[in-house]
């Protein structure tokens, strides 16, 4: 299913127990052209995954030439390369080369086969549930109101009619 949407809305509630914050934020995030429910689902539950550290969500399809979300530093550095979508090896060395860190968020299939690739051992993963990345695309609103609770490796979010608990699941690469 294709977002119909230009851009959605967030009014985010966000709680995170271990770093003792909480932040009442509006945010407004463009679907790309042509981007399924799905993939739009799994590019927010990626910046939420990492909203503490306040990442910027990248606006546009990059097709591994650039970060889906990223943090850089003042000299623009790129501290932290985040992907939600597998790499080709040539676009994972070179987001390992140009930045610090490198986090992939993939589904539980795309973490599966890429499991053997031998580049990905350099790289932090999280696999999300098909059934997770589902029903957080069904959630989807223009305008969504979510409360987020962090706690260690597990996001509760809910929209005020469903509660969707995920568990962060980090890849093991073999």
């Amino acid at each position: 299913m294709l977002m119909s949407t230009k851009f959605v809305r967030l009014d985010l509630n966000y709680n995170c127990e271990i770093h003792n914050l909480f932040r009442q934020q509006r945010h407004y995030i463009a679907p790309h052209p042509a981007e399924t429910a799905e993939h739009f689902a799994k590019r927010l539950l990626a910046y939420l995954t990492l909203y503490e550290l306040n990442p910027t969500l990248n606006q546009h399809p990059n097709m591994g030439r650039q970060p889906d979300l990223y943090l850089q530093d003042a000299q623009q550095h790129f501290t932290l390369w985040g992907a939600v979508d597998p790499l080709t090896e040539k676009s994972l060395r070179r987001a390992l080369h140009q930045a610090d860190q490198v986090i992939l968020f993939l589904s539980e299939q795309q973490a599966n086969k890429n499991s053997n690739v031998p580049c990905y051992a350099k790289a932090d993963c999280y696999q999300f549930s098909e059934t997770d990345l589902t029903r957080l695309a069904l959630m989807l609103k223009p305008h969504m109101q979510l409360s987020v609770w962090r706690e260690q490796d597990k996001l509760s979010l809910t929209d005020g009619t469903a509660v969707l608990d995920i568990q962060l699941q980090h890849c093991t690469w073999h």
